[in-house]
């Protein structure tokens, strides 16, 4: 999908937040802010957003030398949700459905209480597992992952991986193979292998990484191992609105798992699922429609 006039005005936030976070210096800040804003006119609207929000994380990451600036919340993410692996996999398994309440809990595990106590609230947690989705093609997702299928399992944010965790696990009781793909390097903050690991997804799956720091999917700019995956898969299980955004027009057996955070993306979502109660916060599992471009080989 395209860049959105809404999109200048997020970028524009989002350099804000992440040149806080790498320099202390006010006069910098100020110069990185007005250079962000000077390479607005020079992004192309026809490419998805985080193949344009990159070039300015690039270009901040460059000039401050700071190439992970959201290190300390990334840890601090994935150690609440490690500290609540064990109960939220209890709580799936209570479920009458095990593998549609590890998508939910997916979806939704933003839900959960990642503030100050760093708790699980358990009527939080299962509010969120049983919160309906506003756009459910669950029961095409469940035939799509039948009889051993090959996944490729696209990672989005840390903290939300040790959920996604969870998920894989139903799928290889499934007797599927998944492999999850994750982002090259650190932006914004995306699951990197570095964090895969410490969550011990590379003791469930194959680990790789997309060949791209892009906050998202872009195939052109991806590796030609994670191409291959990406055309071999019999399902590919895509997380994060910013996925979606790079591969809401590509022809391929994909589903979306994610939260509509943006009205972009909401306005987007409501010409192709016409019939949905759709806003700002719906949990959505969407099936790919034949799209214009071909898969990627």
């Amino acid at each position: 999908m395209r860049t959105g006039n809404d999109c200048l005005v997020c970028f524009m936030r989002q350099a804000r937040a992440v040149i806080g976070r790498s320099t202390s210096d006010p006069r910098e800040q100020w110069r990185l802010l007005t250079e962000v804003g000077g390479m607005l006119s020079g992004f192309d609207p026809r490419l998805p957003s985080p193949e344009n929000a990159v070039l300015f994380y690039r270009h901040i990451a460059r000039s401050t030398g700071v190439s992970d600036p959201y290190r300390e919340e990334k840890q601090e993410s994935n150690a609440f949700a490690l500290g609540v692996e064990t109960r939220t996999r209890e709580l799936i398994h209570q479920e009458s459905d095990p593998l549609r309440a590890a998508i939910q809990f997916a979806i939704n595990a933003n839900v959960l209480d990642y503030g100050a106590q760093y708790r699980l609230d358990r009527d939080a947690a299962l509010a969120s597992c049983r919160q309906p989705l506003a756009v459910d093609h669950y029961a095409a997702l469940q035939r799509q992952v039948e009889g051993q299928a090959t996944i490729l399992y696209l990672a989005d944010n840390c903290g939300e991986i040790v959920f996604d965790k969870l998920l894989i696990e139903r799928l290889v009781a499934k007797g599927c193979r998944v492999t999850l793909a994750v982002r090259r390097a650190p932006i914004i903050n995306d699951a990197t292998r570095e964090d895969a690991v410490h969550c011990g997804l590379d003791q469930l799956c194959p680990v790789i990484d997309n060949g791209a720091d892009v906050p998202g999917t872009p195939l052109a700019n991806c590796s030609e191992i994670f191409r291959r995956h990406f055309a071999e898969a019999d399902c590919i299980i895509s997380k994060g609105m910013g996925n979606f955004e790079c591969l809401a027009e590509v022809r391929a057996p994909l589903f979306f798992l994610f939260t509509a955070k943006c009205t972009t993306v909401l306005t987007y979502l409501k010409r192709r699922c016409a019939d949905a109660d759709l806003r700002i916060g719906s949990p959505v599992l969407l099936q790919a429609t034949q799209g214009q471009e071909p898969r990627a080989v």
